[in-house]
């Protein structure tokens, strides 16, 4: 098995991975545990346009609520769509 090189660059590394295969190295990879900050179990994400007051409105709405703007929006939709 090969030994993975220190590379100078990402472009030399890059080239290196375009001409090698990872079996060769499989020797020097580890497991690693992976941890999302929240669950990806989103599938659509929308991006609203907020004028600055109205922004401000909801961020306060939101804190008073303990919860980020985005998450109370989000809330307002799903019980909006419930009636």
């Amino acid at each position: 098995m090969g030994k993975i090189p220190r590379f100078k660059s990402v472009e030399e590394e890059a080239e290196f991975w375009d001409t090698h295969d990872t079996e060769e190295f499989t020797d020097e990879f580890e497991p690693v545990e992976v941890k999302f900050a929240r669950p990806l179990k989103h599938k659509w994400m929308l991006t609203i346009e907020l004028d600055e007051e109205t922004f401000n409105q909801v961020k306060k709405l939101a804190e008073g609520a303990g919860k980020e703007p985005n998450v109370l929006i989000r809330t307002w939709v799903l019980e909006h769509l419930k009636k």
